[in-house]
């Protein structure tokens, strides 16, 4: 059917259950997910303002985290080299995401480039406009960020395969067609974890908000605008991925950053919520889930989310009954689009 093809998706789908029960047998499993989620957040430190909403501005990030996601797919399948080549475009387009929005005008300054009418500046390029930024410059001087991110150039080497060692056999006598290879499945990792260590800390420094634990549920219970505050547990999560020495620095940088003293101070300002105000707002939102999906859905989703404490409580017994009734009432018992 495939000709001469000896790459085919049968040996992919053998490599990948390989695969899993080696990642399932050691710590990878657990490492993986935990870099993941940390990634993830600093998906969550880049502020999304009436201006800037829509804009482009947050498009560099997104990719990088699809190229960080096909990344671990394409190594799944024993494709390490193809692995490599989508980290080293991760990692490109995540310094994009910091170097397009460094002065916080990413909304105007990426136009061009998002509509592919300008070329990707280069790595040196980057880097000069990133060490004139002030956090920048004061955060080199206490921790070499910039040696870490000039030694994942060997990333390039994949994509041009510089020899045996970055070529589809990955420097390993194996046969011609994909396998899992645990040398190969490591070299991976190593490179995932770093180039996930770096892109967080560049992220962080420019957005040192990142690593100030406040409690900003008090302030708006559920609905958090979106200016780059994480929460507590996300917080704990990165200073673990990037390590005790990156995250003080930053945490010191942040003290003095002017931005990040506004921006408390703004917070700051608003009253603390009541117990009954985020009451209110969590059934607020509850309606609207019902509407959209369903009460059949939405109790479905309750019962996951809820578990063993699903309607253990009398104040939660009392919100699901009520919720029940209203969504009777009003005619969503069925998803909005069945209606």
């Amino acid at each position: 059917m495939f000709g001469p093809f000896i790459y085919t998706c049968d040996r992919s789908i053998e490599v990948y259950n390989e695969t899993k029960k080696y990642i399932e047998a050691t710590k990878y499993a657990e490492e993986i997910e935990i870099l993941g989620w940390a990634y993830h957040s600093i998906g969550d430190i880049i502020p999304h303002t009436n201006e800037n909403l829509f804009s482009g501005h947050f498009f560099p990030w997104q990719e990088s985290w699809d190229e960080l996601q096909i990344s671990f797919n394409l190594c799944l399948f024993g494709l390490y080299k193809q692995a490599m080549v989508s980290l080293r475009s991760g990692l490109e387009v995540g310094l994009l995401s910091v170097y397009w929005n460094l002065h916080d005008d990413g909304h105007i300054v990426i136009r061009e480039w998002l509509v592919s009418q300008q070329d990707t500046p280069r790595f040196s390029e980057i880097w000069k406009r990133l060490e004139r930024h002030n956090n920048f410059r004061i955060f080199q001087q206490t921790y070499d960020v910039k040696s870490r991110l000039l030694s994942l150039g060997y990333l390039h080497d994949y994509v041009h395969t510089k020899g045996f060692k970055y070529s589809n056999q990955m420097g390993i006598m194996k046969s011609n067609f994909q396998t899992f290879e645990e040398r190969g499945f490591n070299t991976w990792f190593e490179s995932f974890r770093e180039v996930i260590q770096v892109l967080a800390i560049l992220h962080l420094v420019k957005y040192p908000l990142g690593v100030i634990r406040y409690d900003y549920k008090k302030k708006f219970g559920i609905y958090k605008p979106m200016f780059g505050g994480l929460e507590t547990f996300e917080i704990d999560r990165l200073e673990q991925v990037i390590g005790r020495e990156a995250f003080n620095a930053i945490e010191n940088m942040a003290k003095s950053d002017t931005a990040v003293q506004d921006i408390l101070e703004w917070v700051s300002s608003f009253p603390d919520m009541t117990e009954e105000d985020m009451q209110e707002q969590i059934v607020e939102f509850d309606k609207q889930m019902i509407e959209r999906q369903g009460l059949e859905k939405w109790l479905e989703q309750e019962k996951m989310l809820m578990g063993d404490r699903f309607a253990q409580s009398e104040a939660h017994k009392r919100k699901v009954q009520y919720l029940i009734e209203w969504a009777q009432e009003n005619g969503f018992d069925k998803p909005a689009w069945k209606r």
